[in-house]
C-alpha cells in the first residue's frame, strides 16, 4: 500500500453540519417561497403549503435516485421537478429567482465542527493535499459561501460537488475524479466521511482507504462494508495518517 499523500473529506456530517435538518427544512422552503412571491408578484403562484410540499418531494426524489442509481441532479433540475409537481410552467428567470430564494433561506444555517479547522490546518502543515467531495444537489456557490464563512475555503485544495458531476457517491468515478484533481493515485488517497455506504463503501470500491467518522445517524451501515479505520473526531486522523505515511 502506498503512503498517504491526499485526504478527501465529505462535507455534511463530517466537516460541517446543518442542525435540526428534518425539523427546519420545511421552514426554509417556506422562506424561499416568501422571497419568490415578493420578487415576482404574479397572481397565479401556488399556495405556500403546496409549494413547500412540492419542493420537498422533489428534493426527496433526488435523494431516492442517488440511493437507487447513484444519479446526480442540478439545482435547476430539482426545482423544475418541484414546479412540475405543481403543474406549473416557469421561465428560466422564475427558476433562478426561486433558486436565489432557497439560497438565501439556507445561508448561515451550517455550523462547523470544533476540530475541523484545526485539523485541516495541521494536515496542510504536514504537506497533505486536501480535497472535498460532497453529495449534493445544491449549487457549488452555496456550499463555497458556507466554507468561506467558516474560514475553510482556503484550506482545501480541490472541491467537488456532485451537482456538477454525472454521478453521486458511492459511484467510483466521483472519487477518482477528485483524486485526479489532487494529482494522486487512488491508493495514495484517504476518504473521510460519516456515511458507511456513500463515503466508505464508495471509497473502498475506488481503491482508496476509508475512514468512517463514527456517528449514530440513521444512515445504513451494512455489515459487508468494513472501514479501514474509525475515528470519533477529526483530530484522531493525525496519528492515524502519520502511521500510514
Amino acid at each position: 500500500m502506498k503512503p498517504v499523500r491526499a485526504v478527501i473529506f465529505d462535507l455534511g456530517g463530517t466537516l460541517i453540519d446543518w442542525p435540526d435538518w428534518d425539523a427546519d427544512i420545511l421552514r426554509r422552503w417556506g422562506l424561499s417561497y416568501d422571497y419568490l412571491v415578493s420578487i415576482l408578484a404574479r397572481k397565479d403562484w401556488p399556495e405556500k403549503d403546496a409549494y413547500v410540499w412540492a419542493m420537498r418531494e422533489a428534493e426527496k426524489y433526488h435523494w431516492q435516485q442517488v440511493a437507487e442509481r447513484q444519479a446526480s441532479s442540478t439545482p435547476i433540475s430539482v426545482l423544475r421537478d418541484g414546479f412540475q409537481r405543481l403543474k406549473r410552467d416557469v421561465s428560466e428567470q422564475e427558476l433562478l429567482v426561486a433558486l436565489d430564494g432557497y439560497a438565501r433561506a439556507v445561508d448561515g444555517w451550517a455550523i462547523v465542527f470544533p476540530d475541523t479547522r484545526s485539523t485541516l490546518l495541521e494536515l496542510r502543515k504536514r504537506g497533505y493535499r486536501l480535497g472535498l467531495l460532497s453529495n449534493t444537489w445544491w449549487a457549488a456557490d452555496w456550499h463555497n459561501a458556507e466554507l468561506a464563512t467558516h474560514g475553510l475555503e482556503t484550506l482545501l485544495d480541490e472541491v467537488a460537488y456532485t451537482s456538477d458531476l454525472q454521478h453521486s457517491k458511492p459511484h467510483p468515478s466521483v472519487f477518482l475524479h477528485v483524486a485526479e484533481r489532487l494529482g494522486h493515485d487512488a491508493e495514495e488517497c484517504v476518504m473521510v466521511g460519516d456515511r458507511m455506504v456513500d463515503d466508505i463503501g464508495g471509497a473502498l470500491g475506488a481503491g482508496m482507504r476509508a475512514v468512517w467518522r463514527w456517528n449514530d445517524y440513521p444512515w445504513p451501515k451494512p455489515d459487508s462494508i468494513t472501514p479501514t479505520a474509525i475515528v470519533k473526531s477529526l483530530a484522531e486522523l493525525l496519528p492515524l495518517l502519520e502511521l500510514w505515511s
